[in-house]
């Protein structure tokens, strides 16, 4: 195949929850599909992949050249891509860690998919303080509008659990049923809900078959984690005609005031040209808005779909605490632990906070050294043993929702097209943040007080390098072409043939995984193209 002779009914540039998902059901409804990634084929069938665990725990990972390391990452699902942090007045560079090849960040996630609740859209009537933030009273679509296209995805991703007792109306129709509750679980969830808490078994996306280790944060070596590439992208590639090229970035999107007539790739090192009827941007909040801010012309001075000034604003990425429970009972080797979550603190008084989950495994001592919360560089040699010790005790993470700021935002480094990969980025909290966080903790220290909790790990708070955990919100969705980038279609304003449908579109980021958000809107987005094109 020679993808520059071909008129393609839809170009997909990212193939994670967004891309990857839409352009399955585009495929499937019979459309011409071609999807590119920047990274590396990382299914199963697709060459060479690290799965099964961090590439920090290679053996003498650390002392291999930089090289090396980066060929490493790469097979490993991970961004070789280095960030300029420049929120703290002088750049400051690091490789974050951001998914990279087919399925994106997917690929690497811990396969909780939840809800927004309907107060996330609505997000004006929430927050009280919200000084110097762009929080919008409401998103341009309500729960109600996205409500079949959670149960579809639901469906799609094979999302498995419980009804959560405080989602009144919800009735779990698109869940499948998961397995029965460890005892270790089972002993959390009566405790929890004897001092009137109200669990559920956390809606996650795995098969869980024997010897699942729930593969959070790095590839899964087993046909077990419903990621992007597994669900949607292979299926797509196999099944209904459509096409891959791995290894190819694009560079610049060559558009007139009314659509997008090519878009300019480089692909193994080759330069090539794709034209198509319709081009989705799924690339993530960091790439898509830093490829449209490379896309100037004269018909775009300032960047592609940038009238507003908003391409690369109100950049989001939630915080993240994760408690021990010290008294809570061991868990067994091999257990499956993402089992349960709650959202009693989803909302606290006047404050929307964020939901509470047991996460997978903890990460190895190697990448928990590089936290911004200084406990596991303090403890020096010490740490390995500390490892061991908390690894084998339940855990809570809480995520906490963070608000958009116009100067919190993303941009290319350099105005060289080729060279959109190397991005500056400001992120820092607000007193808002750092108020519900305090908010947060206080009443979580109360909740699992009979278990002895103790905050291990951290993100998001004065943070001395933002660690990008489900950043969204850089091409924000809306009605007015003044203040948002995107209108409700997720369509570029103005653009006849330019979409974004990855997590840059979200105007708040709401207080839990926004997966299963990205792959909803994927479906409500891939029906309206259906019917118009």
């Amino acid at each position: 195949m020679d993808p520059e002779t071909m008129y393609w009914d839809v170009l997909v540039i990212g193939t994670g929850m967004g891309g990857a998902t839409l352009g399955h059901a585009l495929a499937e409804a019979g459309r011409r599909v071609l999807f590119i990634e920047r990274g590396l084929d990382l299914r199963p069938e697709g060459g060479q992949r690290i799965s099964g665990r961090f590439v920090e725990d290679i053996r003498g990972f650390g002392s291999r050249s930089s090289t090396e390391k980066n060929h490493d990452l790469a097979c490993g699902g991970r961004s070789t891509d280095t960030i300029d942090d420049m929120g703290g007045g002088r750049r400051s560079p690091y490789v974050p860690y951001v998914g990279s090849g087919t399925g994106g960040s997917s690929a690497l996630y811990g396969m909780n998919l939840e809800r927004f609740f309907p107060i996330d859209f609505v997000p004006g009537s929430a927050f009280q303080d919200r000084r110097g933030s762009s929080l919008p009273d409401k998103w341009p679509i309500s729960y109600e509008d996205l409500r079949p296209w959670y149960e579809q995805a639901e469906r799609l991703y094979r999302v498995r659990g419980t009804p959560d007792a405080l989602r009144v109306g919800e009735n779990g129709a698109g869940l499948f049923v998961p397995p029965p509750l460890s005892p270790q679980s089972a002993h959390l969830f009566d405790a929890l809900t004897a001092r009137g808490v109200h669990p559920y078994r956390a809606h996650t996306a795995s098969e869980q078959v024997p010897d699942c280790h729930t593969c959070e944060g790095y590839l899964c070596p087993f046909s077990c984690k419903n990621d992007a590439a597994r669900i949607c992208l292979t299926p797509a590639l196999e099944q209904h005609g459509a096409h891959l090229l791995t290894e190819c970035t694009a560079t610049f999107l060559e558009a007139n005031r009314k659509e997008v007539r090519r878009v300019v790739c480089s692909w193994r090192g080759r330069r090539i040209e794709l034209r198509a009827k319709v081009v989705v941007l799924a690339a993530g909040a960091l790439l898509t808005p830093a490829l449209l801010l490379n896309s100037r012309s004269d018909s775009w001075p300032t960047g592609l779909a940038n009238d507003s000034d908003m391409v690369g604003r109100n950049l989001m990425q939630h915080s993240l605490d994760l408690w021990v429970l010290t008294k809570a009972p061991k868990l067994s080797e091999n257990t499956w632990n993402k089992e349960i979550a709650f959202n009693d603190l989803y909302t606290v008084g006047d404050d929307k906070l964020g939901t509470v989950q047991a996460p997978g495994p903890p990460a190895p001592p190697a990448l928990l050294r590089e936290a911004n919360f200084n406990l596991w560089r303090l403890l020096g040699p010490l740490a390995s043993f500390a490892w061991e010790r908390f690894s084998k005790q339940p855990m809570f993470s809480a995520i906490l929702e963070d608000l958009p700021y116009p100067e919190n935002r993303v941009w290319p480094r350099s105005t060289e097209p080729q060279e959109n990969n190397r991005l500056c980025l400001r992120y820092r909290v607000g007193e808002s943040e750092l108020r519900r966080r305090r908010v947060f903790r206080k009443a979580l220290a109360s909740v699992l007080g009979p278990f002895h909790p103790i905050r291990v790990f951290r993100t998001g708070t004065g943070d001395r390098r933002p660690r990008l955990g489900h950043v969204c919100g850089t091409c924000r969705f809306g009605t007015d072409p003044d203040s948002s980038v995107l209108d409700p279609w997720n369509r570029a304003h103005g653009i006849a043939n330019l979409y974004v449908v990855d997590g840059s579109f979200f105007p708040s980021s709401a207080g839990t995984n926004p997966s299963l958000t990205i792959a909803a809107n994927a479906l409500r987005v891939a029906r309206h193209l259906t019917a118009s094109t």
